[in-house]
């Protein structure tokens, strides 16, 4: 029968059903390929990307680890689990975990199943090899199970090291699920695409092509309005057609109406976080001035009581004196955003017993001891910062403590570090407000802004150091605080 010959069909036919034929066959190996390079790009990415979140914990981890801030090792792990990034980096955290160097649990995303300070237990053998290959790892490593499949995950592991001393490692697990079902997907629309271009790339490729050109030489050109930053100034594409060219078009400048306004708001968002440090700023400066200024407004109120008292005057004069430039000073840095960085500026190590007047004049007539022991030597020079942290220390101390109270004072060298202590015997900090100290504008004061110890806090960070916070309510309160000893200089 005809037919069922090849040979006898007319050769239209033959073009069609051969064109038709290399078309399929070259469509599906192409898509073929997309489909399992995607995958393969995918799956390197999340490995990377798992790998970038294991070493953005590992940053701060370290000198966590040291000052046993378990707490901030869990907000770590959790701030890492929330992000989530545009559609392309888009990934599901499965765990993450910090283990210390003999596999004991210092932060888990699961504190319920895996207490701190227990060893990590293993679920099975495959678990148990993972945690075999993370915790002999001295180098950032990707662990990869499950190859094509769902259930697979891929897990950044970056080991943990202080003064090269191992520590611990950090291990973020992310599902490949996403990439598991985006590249199905990837692989249906693709099949679709094959298909559609079976049927009508043959008879109507070039006819297709011609109609295409223009509006994607149009979407090219918003694309690259896009690049420069120029959304507001696009033109939009004119629709034509009712076709998919014309559902692209009309979708694509709905994109770029969008891509125009949020440039728009993030502009208005960009001024109002400027008006916003400004605020802080001007909040900054209010505290800060308000230290020192109730202690001079007291030794003024002393001397308009007795002028004629000589002892008084030349006790408090220097007082006001150094105070009020200290007031100088402290609104220029906040004034010209240096609060924050590395300033050269230094004090003599004496100017510190200063404060001993300064504060004695804050407690006026309240019945408050105040016990003093500067052991530095006295012909070092430190930063100014230093001053202000003990006076900040210093005043919320005798802001707390009722009559009858005692606030310490000690400053000494400890090895590498130069100590800063206040102690006082004051109510003692609630447990459940004591990590909120630090936090801004956090306060208990009626009158208070909440910037005293935050600045306390940046200041000693700025100074890679550390700070701690010892209270028991009723017991009383420490503050610790421990900077290099070479930010001490000589005179």
């Amino acid at each position: 029968m005809p037919l069922l010959s090849p040979r006898s069909w007319p050769l239209a036919i033959k073009l069609s059903l051969t064109i038709t034929a290399v078309v399929a066959a070259v469509g599906f190996m192409i898509g073929a390929v997309m489909v399992v390079q995607d995958w393969k790009r995918f799956h390197d990415e999340l490995g990377e990307k798992a790998l970038l979140l294991s070493e953005s914990v590992a940053i701060t981890t370290p000198k966590a680890m040291l000052r046993k801030d378990y707490w901030l090792l869990y907000i770590s792990l959790k701030n890492m689990a929330s992000r989530r990034p545009g559609t392309r980096g888009s990934h599901e955290v499965l765990t993450a975990m910090i283990l210390d160097a003999e596999g004991r649990v210092q932060a888990h995303l699961n504190p319920a199943k895996n207490p701190m300070g227990l060893p990590f237990s293993s679920e099975n053998s495959i678990e148990q090899d993972l945690f075999k290959q993370a915790m002999s790892a001295r180098a950032p490593i990707v662990l990869s199970i499950g190859g094509f499949s769902k259930r697979g995950f891929q897990e950044g592991v970056v080991p943990l090291f202080s003064d090269q001393k191992y520590m611990g490692v950090v291990r973020v697990r992310l599902s490949v699920a996403p990439l598991y079902e985006k590249t199905k997907n990837t692989a249906v629309i693709v099949l679709a695409l094959i298909f559609c271009f079976v049927i009508i790339g043959s008879a109507l490729g070039t006819i297709v092509s011609r109609r295409m050109v223009k509006p994607l030489t149009a979407v090219t050109q918003g694309l690259e309005a896009v690049g420069r930053g120029e959304m507001t100034d696009f033109a939009p594409i004119p629709v034509k057609e009712r076709d998919e060219i014309g559902r692209l078009s009309v979708t694509f400048n709905k994109i770029m109406a969008e891509l125009a306004e949020k440039k728009m708001l993030e502009e208005e968002i960009a001024m109002s976080e400027k008006l916003v440090a400004l605020g802080r700023i001007t909040a900054g400066v209010a505290h800060e001035v308000n230290n020192p200024l109730a202690g001079l407004l007291n030794c003024i109120d002393t001397l308009r009581k007795h002028p004629n008292n000589k002892e008084l005057i030349d006790r408090y004069l220097p007082v006001i004196d150094q105070g009020l430039h200290r007031i100088k000073e402290i609104v220029h840095n906040l004034l010209v955003g240096l609060k924050n960085e590395e300033s050269d500026e230094t004090v003599a190590i004496e100017h510190i017993d200063k404060l001993h007047d300064l504060i004695i004049a804050e407690i006026g007539g309240r019945d408050i001891n105040v016990i003093w022991k500067n052991n530095t030597d006295k012909d070092r020079h430190i930063p100014g910062k230093v001053e202000q942290i003990v006076c900040n220390l210093l005043k919320n101390a005798v802001e707390i403590l009722p009559d009858g109270g005692t606030v310490t004072f000690c400053m000494y060298q400890d090895g590498p570090h130069l100590i800063i202590e206040v102690r006082d015997n004051g109510p003692g900090i609630p447990s459940s407000i004591r990590n909120q100290l630090f936090d801004p504008f956090f306060t208990t004061k009626p009158n208070g802004t909440g910037l005293g110890l935050w600045v306390v806090y940046r200041q000693v960070q700025s100074m890679q150091g550390i700070i701690e916070v010892n209270s028991e309510k009723g017991q009383g309160t420490t503050f610790l605080v421990a900077v290099p000893v070479n930010v001490m200089k000589a005179a």
